[in-house]
């Protein structure tokens, strides 16, 4: 089950640079917003595959297989938010550059698409400030649930 899902994340990883290849580019500054992007999506999939750990953890039957799964996840969450933060502002970099570059074109749907991918990482973070606060039950779902709506508003952004 994990090598499968290390392949799904490889196979969606090579599936953005592809269609980002296939698209191609206008200038060096759509270039590197597009490099930024890519690079913020790999970071986030790494914080998004925290959750994939956890249910490991939970439907996992063999004790020692939980054991070494929660090992490596209390390794892991502590780079959660050192994750984050570097994957956010790479993402505010590209928005920068992208409208910047492409103001004339804020009403199309690749921009729409991204501005409502930075509204729902705007609450995102914050969320996940609110769950660092105090944690209750309701704010670690309603957290994950918004970082897989997140990861959806991603998909639209970027085939879009």
């Amino acid at each position: 089950m994990i090598a499968r899902w290390l392949g799904l994340n490889i196979l969606t990883v090579l599936l953005i640079l592809l269609w980002s290849w296939h698209q191609g580019c206008d200038s060096n500054q759509i270039l590197l917003g597009k490099v930024l992007a890519q690079a913020a999506f790999i970071l986030f999939l790494i914080n998004l595959n925290m959750y994939f750990l956890f249910l490991l953890i939970r439907k996992s039957k063999i004790r020692k297989v939980k054991v070494t799964l929660a090992k490596t996840s209390k390794r892991m969450m502590k780079y959660h938010i050192a994750i984050a933060i570097p994957a956010s502002m790479l993402i505010l970099i590209h928005a920068v550059i992208m409208i910047s570059v492409r103001l004339e074109d804020l009403w199309q749907a690749k921009a729409v698409s991204g501005i409502a991918t930075l509204i729902v990482l705007s609450v995102l973070i914050f969320s996940g400030m609110l769950r660092r606060r105090k944690s209750t039950g309701k704010r670690r779902k309603f957290h994950y649930m918004l970082a897989f709506l997140f990861f959806v508003f991603v998909f639209l952004h970027v085939f879009v």
